[in-house]
């Protein structure tokens, strides 16, 4: 099992319309650094995550627990760009195994969202939706120092949330749960990533979730940069 958990990690796929702050949303979840604008696209390519952590408290105790997460590019920032866009969805998603569509609060035309989310029928059963943006919710007037949705924010955001839901249903033709959340403010992430292990659909592959259901987003490491941190780990141990 370790062995396959190795080479066949956990996947999870990040897409939805442009501008919803999908490359944010795996930057504030998991430490990393993608690349991100509040004037143009930036990802144009599929690009995989790769994340380790160490396991304490599951039946692998002291092994790596990988976790692979795909950026993708946002749909809809370009009509020329969307056939090839929505191309690379059919290629990539099928190798996830849970796809999170994120949404944009502030965003009441999800006519587009609908229209991708067609063409995409084959993933639908995987497919996880995050309600991004929550703190630019009219009246905008976010509790900073608690880092808490204000009461009228929350009434707002629950009223959307539910709007959400139902429209989303419809176009899916099963119950659709909505996760609110601030990548901005790291603000609803822990609950996201539980609904999307949680949701991972019944087969063949649903127990590869089963060994990082105990942990965070925040528990998780790149890759990249698991060398550094391990050994300023080691150091203070030695100290």
């Amino acid at each position: 099992m370790v062995a396959y958990l190795r080479d066949h990690p956990p996947t999870i796929g990040v897409i939805g319309a442009s501008g919803t702050g999908k490359s944010s949303t795996i930057n504030a979840m998991f430490k990393t650094n993608l690349p991100i604008s509040h004037a143009m696209a930036c990802t144009k390519e599929f690009l995989n995550v790769d994340l380790n952590v160490t396991a304490t408290s599951t039946s692998i105790t002291g092994d790596s627990l990988k976790l692979c997460v795909v950026d993708a590019p946002g749909l809809g920032e370009d009509l020329a760009r969307d056939p090839d866009y929505l191309d690379m969805y059919q290629a990539h998603l099928g190798r996830c195994d849970i796809v999170l569509w994120v949404m944009a609060a502030r965003q009441r035309a999800i006519a587009l969202d609908q229209g991708y989310l067609q063409l995409l029928a084959d993933h639908h059963e995987k497919i996880v939706f995050g309600l991004n943006q929550i703190d630019l919710v009219d009246p905008m007037n976010w509790n900073c120092r608690l880092n808490l949705p204000s009461k009228d924010q929350e009434k707002i955001i629950a009223e959307i949330a539910q709007d959400r839901s139902v429209k989303i249903s419809a176009t899916l033709g099963r119950a659709v749960e909505m996760y609110p959340y601030s990548a901005g403010n790291l603000y609803g992430l822990q609950e996201l990533f539980s609904g999307m292990i949680a949701s991972c659909p019944d087969g063949k592959r649903a127990w590869i979730f089963d060994p990082i259901k105990a942990f965070g987003p925040f528990d998780f490491i790149p890759e990249g940069v698991r060398g550094r941190v391990m050994e300023q780990i080691d150091a203070r141990t030695d100290d």
